[in-house]
């Protein structure tokens, strides 16, 4: 097609007034080229940052892979201006996108920008974040092609180029309590660091499982200076976080949990105070707390923070305002973006400083009907990169796995309310229990039979909300459970949720035994095992889990023991994570003591050395409570 005169001189005013806007626009960021050119490959050990807004994580130089779509060299008339198709490496390794055609202006362009590097085998360019905006200028005053690029936006592209320059790593000897330091596994001692090296100011991600709560302590003890410090969390796990402290860092001489709204905060201001408290207290003290002003915060499970519009999120917007702020979360939702926003806003309200412009962006957001919507998932691997480079840190376990000994175990407070539905016969147990000394074993299986009722739906809750949540890591889990009732429960939860599984218990055959256990090893689809403690304790490999979760308790520890080793045994190559499950009110108040004194007598006798870790401190109260009925019961098994 031949352009008539006026076609051709409008084109050329369009790209002129387009140009001296873009100019104007980039005058006050564009940096100066500086630095040698040399057409080596970049170095592995700096991970990439590309237009499109892919940023690493690695606090070292951050570079740019110069993202582009090159057309054939006709007149600018002719060429389409689209933004360009792409295909995005997983953004952990940080592979740059892989742009075509070819076009040698462009090449004669970037080759003489000196700080740009090139890599040979991949046919992509590199340049530091700081020459970003030069380059794209450039580009887009090339006559011959008519370039498109998906910018990072300014805001973001300066807040990457500010966090660039993180501090140096620090010493954590002498910063950190030593009791702390050597618990620490070697990827949660980089975990700690990271944490330091972004000020205290950082969303922990780690999978369950990995210990983001000693991390978040080391990270706020390094920041001593700005205690006393105040954790927020569920209600359930305030006194583990209480047990934690006591064991990792013994200088905190005062421990201060807020139980109700009329309790007060420690006069004294000192770097050996913690405060802990629930998220409902949070929003009944929201005042106080903001009068206080608290310079160390940590909020725990923060993604109880993902309404915007939630009393707890905006009470927890206004507290956070110091200068240490730490969120655990071990689903940071990053496939539903719109819920991680006021929570990357209570770390840092400049990176993403307004919601509709991220998403946009980042959700697929758009007007609807009847209101804006952003319940979609664009740009993924720009966002998480973008993240992970400025304030969030998350490891899998498969990332981790040489630092991980063969077996974790811990135990678990149940909290959901569904535990106590059944509170009418857990009652009229507990009551038989506590009265009938005769039939005082009796009783007790009968309360222990109740308890398996009471916890059956939350247990599968917590199996499915912690395990198999959208977009959570492939794994294979046992579940483990006595009664009937509690493995039928089990079984319909999880057929429901869509998940393949096996089942185990005093009713199967031989053959079909082994039929079950040959699916769960060897398909993939197949992801649960429902057990029976007694039935499918002993006998049976099943090592392709690597999550071991008890519904119920058992009297003999011994078969506590052998169901772990179900899965922690030859042939597992990774890292088995034990979990425990208990209420409280129930029958585990008091066979979870139980089982405790059975093993301190095996292990003094030297019959055995495994011991199970109680993660909070109420259970020691109640065996001291409980210890007359646990001599009694010892008595009657010998």
């Amino acid at each position: 097609m031949h352009l008539t005169e006026e076609q051709r001189q409008r084109i050329a005013r369009n790209r002129a007034e387009a140009q001296r806007r873009r100019a104007a626009a980039l005058a006050k960021t564009q940096p100066s080229v500086s630095a040698g050119f040399n057409g080596s490959e970049p170095s592995t050990s700096s991970r990439p940052l590309q237009v499109t807004a892919v940023i690493s994580g690695n606090p070292g130089p951050v570079q740019s892979a110069l993202v582009q779509k090159l057309l054939s060299n006709k007149a600018p008339s002719d060429l389409p201006h689209r933004t360009p198709a792409q295909t995005l490496a997983n953004p952990i390794s940080n592979r740059p996108v892989h742009f075509t055609p070819f076009h040698s202006d462009v090449v004669t362009l970037l080759k003489d920008i000196p700080s740009g590097s090139f890599d040979s085998k991949k046919r992509e360019w590199f340049y530091p974040l700081r020459d970003i905006r030069a380059v794209e200028n450039k580009l887009y005053k090339l006559d011959a092609v008519n370039v498109s690029l998906d910018s990072l936006p300014h805001n973001i592209w300066l807040e990457n180029l500010h966090q660039n320059a993180f501090q140096k790593q620090p010493t954590l000897e002498g910063g950190v309590d030593g009791t702390l330091l050597n618990s620490l596994f070697p990827y949660q001692r980089k975990g700690v660091i990271f944490g330091i090296q972004r000020r205290g100011r950082l969303l922990l991600a780690d999978e369950m499982g990995l210990g983001k709560s000693i991390q978040a302590l080391g990270i706020a003890r390094f920041f001593k200076s700005d205690w006393p410090l105040l954790i927020v969390c569920p209600s359930s796990v305030k006194y583990i976080w209480v047990e934690q402290i006591k064991r990792f860092l013994p200088s905190v001489s005062t421990i201060l949990v807020i139980e109700k709204g009329s309790d007060q905060l420690p006069c004294e201001k000192t770097s050996k105070t913690v405060v802990i408290m629930s998220y409902d207290l949070m929003v009944a003290k929201k005042e106080h707390l903001i009068e206080y002003c608290f310079q160390a915060i940590i909020f725990d499970e923060s993604h109880l923070l993902k309404d915007g519009i939630a009393q707890r999120t905006k009470a927890a917007t206004e507290v956070r305002k110091a200068l240490r702020t730490i969120l655990l979360t071990g689903t940071p939702a990053l496939s539903r973006p719109s819920e991680l926003y006021s929570q990357l806003r209570i770390i840092d309200s400049k990176l993403f400083p307004n919601f509709r412009d991220f998403a946009i962006r980042y959700c697929d957001g758009k007007q609807g009907r009847f209101s804006f919507e952003a319940k979609g998932c664009t740009r993924s691997e720009e966002l998480a990169i973008i993240l992970q480079n400025n304030i969030m840190l998350r490891r899998l376990k498969k990332d981790v796995l040489g630092d991980l000994p063969e077996k974790r175990q811990e135990v678990v407070l149940l909290s959901d309310s569904s535990v106590h539905t059944n509170l009418d016969n857990l009652r009229k147990a507990k009551a038989a229990y506590k009265q009938d000394n005769e039939a005082r074993h009796q009783c007790l299986v009968e309360y222990y039979y109740e308890t398996g009722i009471a916890k059956a739906n939350s247990v599968a809750k917590h199996v499915i909300s912690n395990f198999f949540y959208d977009g959570a890591p492939r794994r294979k889990v046992l579940v483990f459970a006595h009664h009937q009732v509690v493995l039928d429960t089990l079984s319909m939860s999880v057929t429901k949720k869509g998940l393949r599984s096996i089942r185990i218990d005093g009713t199967t055959s031989s053959k079909l035994r082994d039929e079950q256990c040959q699916l769960f090893q060897n398909n993939e689809d197949v992801r649960v095992a429902i057990l029976s403690l007694t039935a499918a304790g002993v006998g049976v490999t099943l090592t392709a889990a690597t999550v071991v979760v008890f519904a119920e308790l058992h009297w003999n520890p011994g078969t506590l023991k052998q169901a772990e080793d179900r899965a922690h045994r030859v042939g597992q190559t990774d890292s088995v994570f034990v979990q425990y499950l208990i209420a409280r009110g129930t029958a585990d108040d008091i066979m979870w003591p139980l089982i405790q004194k059975k093993l301190d007598i095996l292990g003094s006798c030297k019959l055995s050395a495994d011991s199970y870790r109680v993660c909070f401190v109420y259970l020691l109260k109640l065996l001291r409570l409980v210890l007359p009925y646990v001599i009694m019961y010892l008595h009657f098994l010998i």
